[in-house]
């Protein structure tokens, strides 16, 4: 164990707190900052400037370039900061940023690899887990797999936060390319992992004593001024802390104060940043003295090993796939040209049924045409027949109107000859007639003309 520990160097770790007086860097991050915020505000003015959807699509592109800044100001502090870590001349600022800008895309790349492995280990587990579905026997797989799973992800994860970041941007900043930084860490995480876990043990409790160190002094100090200096202003800070610096308006102190809480909140970020450069010049100088005593040659072979294998793997599958889609394309051809006669087929078929349902459409015409006729006919027979029935109907009406009217006639003459008979009957009444024989006489006769009678 002690010959493992021998090339390591713990006391060179102390001089993580050179980031403390490192200015080019401090600088460099406070340009980044100010880049940033001001980026942020343009793209914000800008996108509702333009509002809509393509004001959403401008603001997402403008936060790109922010993050790429970003990112790009961070690696060329740690870029300066390795510099230091190496003892050689600390770059410029165009230089710095520069570096900075070439660490993105491997920064990406190596994110994009994380991402992947992540997923083919979580397929993996998919797959084991759905093969415990097994009744019985997948219980007791379940059983072993899971924990065992879940040792391998934390070991992963434990992996990914304390090894291969923290090492892979310092390899990164110290002028490695991708697989070389790559193969570095993994050189690094085969052979000396144990060690560099101690050795970011150290780190952290040298940053704990550097911090303690600058609170100790600092925290009082800025109690106590800020405290004086409010009181002097005239401002009570508890109801400042309740209400928020709206109050400041009321109470007349605006300015004052808030150039108080501004440049009290100034002086909290250059301490955080110089905190921040003690752990980056930290763990660059781990990185260096883990890296002294391993040759990266073995692992970037092997890593190329790999590299060649997954690119022949992937040509294979390519050339896999191409065939594939070749047999898929022939497979389709062929089945488009089944598809093809089956659908001729079906159109011949449906052409019969056509001419079928044509044929039986005419003879349904026919018979609905001739039952049409039937009934015509029929209908124009009954109406002959309801003209006949009419008619013979119209002349019997007629011949009973004239027995009617002869009746009537008839009756007429009949009234009027008893009428007149009536009149006679009553001439006769009223004129003078013979008693014995009732002929009619004068009034002047004195005897009947007829029997001889005398009358009076």
């Amino acid at each position: 164990m002690t010959s493992r520990f021998e090339n390591i160097q713990f006391s060179a770790l102390a001089r993580a707190g050179e980031g403390l007086t490192q200015w080019r860097p401090l600088v460099m991050g406070f340009i980044t900052m100010v880049v940033c915020g001001l980026l942020v505000v343009a793209s914000q003015w800008l996108a509702s400037s333009v509002g809509g959807f393509a004001g959403a699509i401008f603001f997402g592109l403008a936060m790109l370039l922010v993050a790429v800044v970003f990112f790009s100001g961070i690696s060329a502090v740690g870029v300066m900061l390795m510099d230091k870590a190496q003892n050689v001349a600390v770059r410029g600022f165009s230089d710095a940023a520069f570096a900075g800008l070439l660490c993105v895309p491997k920064f990406l790349g190596l994110m994009l690899l994380s991402f992947f492995a992540a997923l083919l280990f979580y397929l993996v587990a998919a797959i084991i887990y759905f093969i415990c579905k097994i009744p019985v026997l997948g219980a007791v797989l379940a059983f072993v797999v899971h924990p065992v799973l879940i040792v391998v992800a934390s070991v992963l994860i434990v992996a990914w936060m304390c090894v291969i970041m923290p090492l892979f941007a310092p390899a990164v900043w110290s002028g490695l390319g991708f697989k070389a930084a790559l193969a570095s860490v993994v050189g690094i995480a085969r052979s000396r992992l144990v060690e560099v876990v101690l050795m970011q043990v150290v780190l952290y409790f040298i940053m704990m004593v550097i911090t303690g160190l600058l609170l100790m002094g600092l925290l009082p100090a800025a109690i106590s001024l800020t405290g004086m200096g409010a009181s002097v202003m005239g401002v009570n800070l508890a109801y400042l802390g309740i209400m928020g610096l709206g109050a400041l308006s009321s109470m007349g102190q605006m300015g004052s104060v808030a150039g108080l809480v501004m440049g009290l909140g100034v002086l909290l970020g250059v301490i955080a940043a110089l905190l921040w450069q003690v752990a980056v010049m930290g763990q660059n100088l781990l990185y260096l003295q883990a890296n002294a005593s391993i040759d990266s040659t073995q692992a970037e072979a092997a890593l190329n090993g790999v590299w060649n294998d997954v690119r022949k793997r992937a040509e294979d599958a390519k050339d896999r796939a191409m065939a594939a889609a070749e047999r898929a394309k022939q497979m389709a051809a062929e089945k488009a040209q089944e598809v093809a006669a089956a659908n001729e087929a079906r159109k011949v078929a449906a052409a019969e049924q056509a001419q079928q349902q044509a044929a039986l459409a005419a003879e349904r015409d026919a018979a609905r045409l001739k039952a049409e006729a039937e009934q015509q006919a029929h209908m124009a027979a009954t109406a002959q027949m309801d003209a006949e029935q009419q008619a013979r109907d119209a002349a019997i009406a007629a011949q009973q109107e004239a027995a009617a009217r002869a009746a009537e006639e008839l009756q007429e003459q009949a009234n009027a000859q008893r009428a007149a008979e009536q009149v006679e009957s009553q001439q006769a009444a009223q004129s003078p007639a013979c008693t014995q024989c009732q002929e009619p006489v004068s009034p002047s006769d004195v005897f009947c003309g007829n029997c001889g009678k005398k009358l009076h």
